[in-house]
């Protein structure tokens, strides 16, 4: 089962304006979708210095069908996954004709979903698009650099996600990750949504957030620390036991021992 949910993940852009969305960031992502945590992808400028411009990464939301283009509905859009960040292509992605933020349903055994994408790009020119499936490319394609489409077919036969990823690059400058869409989760019946490796690794992240709030972080108002570590211990604590409860082999540091 998709085991929580996380508002969003941001992929900003600092003083970079070539530099794309950043692939560290997106490991990151990939972990946690990995482990059933649905994020949204969102972007936005980071505006610390005047080299780049606001929104020169962004993030689009679809709004339904008969829905008013309101702040209110498109938050709703963005909560719900059914996004995509960009520096510049546009996208359309469905996977079983299902928007990105969808949840699936497939009986035991999993089968075979239809991938269909759109793209277009009147700033960064495309060089390929990329479908990620469980954090890993499964389908790579050469693309016309301002518009075109097509489809895959893709096998499952366990609890996957899949999301959409765009490359491009101006003449004079690298390739870049210039588009990625949030996921579509496909919940296979018997087959959770879990990887110990990932979720061991988020285990290292929350302690090294938990030493950073304890030692260097400047100390909030008493109440703002309690609370944020008592997230953070709670988020170790429900990983931990998640681990134990699958059988998953893995070290015991103080925090694991203690938590």
């Amino acid at each position: 089962m998709i085991t929580g949910s996380i508002d969003a993940v941001e992929m900003t852009s600092l003083s970079n304006l070539y530099g794309g969305i950043d692939p560290y960031s997106l490991s990151d992502y990939y972990r946690y979708l990995n482990c059933g945590y649905f994020i949204a992808a969102v972007g936005g400028t980071d505006k610390m210095v005047a080299t780049t411009a606001v929104g020169t990464v962004r993030t689009y939301a679809r709004i339904p069908s008969g829905r008013a283009f309101t702040y209110d509905t498109w938050l709703e859009s963005v909560r719900a996954g059914n996004t995509f960040v960009t520096y510049g292509p546009l996208m359309e992605f469905t996977v079983n004709g299902k928007i990105a933020g969808s949840r699936l349903a497939m009986k035991a055994g999993g089968g075979t979903l239809d991938v269909t994408w759109k793209l277009a790009s009147v700033t960064v020119p495309m060089t390929k698009v990329e479908l990620v499936v469980n954090g890993e490319v499964r389908e790579s394609q050469s693309i016309k650099p301002d518009s075109d489409a097509g489809h895959w077919s893709l096998k499952i036969d366990r609890s996957t996600w899949v999301a959409l990823m765009v490359r491009g690059n101006y003449a004079d400058k690298p390739e870049i990750i210039a588009a990625h869409s949030s996921p579509v989760m496909i919940q296979v019946a018997g087959t959770p949504f879990f990887s110990g490796v990932d979720a061991m690794t988020m285990l290292d992240q929350i302690e090294g957030a938990l030493a950073y709030l304890d030692t260097v972080g400047t100390r909030a108002e008493d109440a703002v620390y309690k609370r944020l570590r008592l997230k953070l211990t709670g988020a170790h604590r429900q990983l931990h036991n998640e681990l134990h409860q699958r059988g998953q082999f893995h070290e015991h540091t103080p925090a694991t021992q203690h938590g």
